[in-house]
């Protein structure tokens, strides 16, 4: 899921497991610990596209990662607490600067995503970001740099399982998107995903920081900090478990509208569209085109519908050897789910179909997640992310508006 999240969910390991031992540093090692594994993202400044794409929820979202790293990580607090550097002033306003950089990037990382949408800036992710920035600067600022920081002394395998508990429940809860996290590397790259939560759910990482934000108020030997780190964490489990049951309801419903229309198909997936878990997308495949729909809970009528038709084309790729790497590549990361089309030259778009349309049709060139396949410099083929994509943001603005009607039950 988005970062904020993984720094929230991270943060509520922690405290679980030290809180009453070292305070809200608990809660900010968890933190960092529930970041570490999207650090792999910066493997794209090394490397090239597809292998900066491949190694994203790759190796450092594997389980094995979440056995091997944590002791070492734990090496390393424990050794730096058993010293007094921690307590220097110059210190202390490197860490409280780190801090805010670390949290800056996630905030604006979670910001951009309705900008991307919907070319539009979101005070529905603006206020609840704000709010929980203003609260750690006033934590770093009274908590940290102005006060004389009390001695840290904890064993060394509870820093262990700090940070096996925040690192570990990051890929896990990456797990119930639809990008696919590869838990089993180095020994397979199946890329697990179970559809059940939008990568940005304000309604499961909103009540869980609050419960946090307010723990984080008291004590630490208090019995109520303890109880809401518990309160937060139960409602992450608790949404969790509500969206699986809601895609077990969307599953029967795609199953009852594709008999009705005697509509013939190999599989399918069905995934929450962003920011909620009222509206699911449903991606159909048949011989050669994709079906593709939209069912809403709150909709008037309970069926998948409108429900277009998406052809595959990927008669348009034969000419590309099945070992090509840019075209195993696609296969793997798409699952299978994909069309191709025209765009320039010699250049195709190939779009992920996992990730569905923009809106409930197909209008334009209205796909959420498009690759260009085209030949580099060194006539081989290659694969390029297509943040370029032409749409238009007015359409952009009507499909999130109409979006928000089929959540709300407005029609």
């Amino acid at each position: 899921m988005d970062s904020l999240t993984q720094v929230v969910l991270g943060a509520a390991c922690g405290e679980l497991v030290a809180g009453r031992k070292i305070g809200n540093r608990a809660m900010l090692w968890g933190a960092l610990g529930g970041t570490i594994p999207d650090f792999d993202v910066f493997a794209g400044f090394f490397t090239d596209e597809i292998t900066g794409i491949a190694f994203h929820r790759g190796f450092m979202h594997s389980f094995l990662f979440a056995a091997m790293a944590p002791w070492g990580l734990a090496w390393l607090s424990h050794r730096f607490y058993s010293t007094d550097f921690y307590r220097r002033r110059g210190y202390k306003l490197f860490f409280s600067l780190f801090w805010l950089v670390f949290y800056l990037v996630a905030a604006t990382g979670i910001n951009f995503i309705p900008i991307l949408l919907n070319q539009a800036f979101s005070w529905w992710t603006f206020i609840p970001t704000l709010l929980l920035g203003i609260w750690l600067v006033q934590k770093l600022w009274v908590d940290y740099r102005k006060r004389d920081l009390e001695s840290v002394s904890m064993p060394y395998i509870t820093w262990v399982q700090v940070f096996f508990w925040s690192i570990f429940t990051h890929p896990l809860l990456d797990c119930f998107t639809n990008y696919g996290t590869q838990i089993w590397q180095p020994f397979s790259d199946t890329r697990i995903q179970w559809n059940t939560v939008s990568v940005v759910d304000p309604l499961y990482t909103i009540p869980f920081a609050l419960f946090l934000l307010v723990a984080a108020w008291l004590v630490r030997v208090s019995k109520v900090r303890y109880a809401l780190a518990w309160a937060g964490m139960l409602w992450g489990l608790g949404y969790l478990a509500y969206t699986w049951k809601h895609k077990q309801a969307v599953e029967a419903a795609v199953k009852a509208t594709l008999a009705e229309r005697e509509i013939k198909y190999s599989r399918f997936q069905t995934n929450p569209t962003i920011f909620n878990n009222m509206v699911w997308t449903a991606t159909i495949e048949a011989d050669s085109v994709y079906y593709f729909g939209l069912y809403g809970f709150n909709d008037v009528v309970p069926a998948l519908r409108p429900i277009s038709t998406i052809p595959k084309n990927h008669y348009l790729l034969d000419h590309i050897p099945e070992t090509d790497r840019a075209k195993r590549f696609l296969r793997w990361f798409t699952n299978g789910y994909f069309n191709v089309l025209h765009h320039r030259g010699d250049t195709f778009q190939v779009n992920d179909l996992r990730f569905g349309l923009l809106g409930d049709t197909l209008k334009g060139n209205n796909y959420v997640f498009p690759f260009l396949l085209y030949k580099n410099e060194r006539g081989e083929w290659d694969v390029l992310q297509d943040n370029k994509r032409v749409s238009d943001p007015e359409m952009n603005k009507q499909a999130m508006k109409q979006l928000w009607y089929r959540v709300i039950g407005k029609e």
